[in-house]
């Protein structure tokens, strides 16, 4: 990883792994990071949408998606001690990302009532950076 990053520790409390991935000015280590994806590319999906849940601004859905997808693709290609299960999972949140962009930029096909859950400030702002 660049020596930027290999300097920081995971922001995640306790965590003294060392931060391979910056998303929403935070660093975070790769077994972190691919949870963080993972629990916000859940939430903006619209297939799995539940009650109780609030819009936000499509514009901002999408600069999330791509700055995950980015991310995720510079960690798989960088981060030379990846296990075999991490290096699936990047992949994953690589094509999961990619299929929600494509939704977001037809949404006409079931994404434009996408939402998220009202109380989730870290999702707000990786959303909010982007715009």
């Amino acid at each position: 990883m660049s020596k930027m990053l290999e300097e920081k520790i995971c922001a995640v409390d306790f965590c003294e792994g060392a931060g391979v991935a910056e998303l929403a000015q935070q660093n975070f280590c790769v077994k972190h990071f691919i949870e963080l994806c993972y629990e916000n590319l859940q939430r903006i999906d619209p297939r799995g949408q539940q009650l109780g849940r609030i819009p936000l601004d499509m514009a901002s859905l999408r600069g999330f998606v791509e700055e995950c997808s980015r991310r995720a693709l510079d960690v798989a290609l960088r981060c030379e001690s990846l296990d075999n299960l991490q290096r699936g999972r990047l992949l994953d949140i690589l094509l999961w990302a990619g299929e929600l962009f494509l939704l977001l930029r037809a949404p006409n096909r079931g994404f434009a009532d996408s939402v998220l859950h009202e109380h989730d400030p870290l999702l707000a702002r990786l959303a909010a950076r982007h715009f």
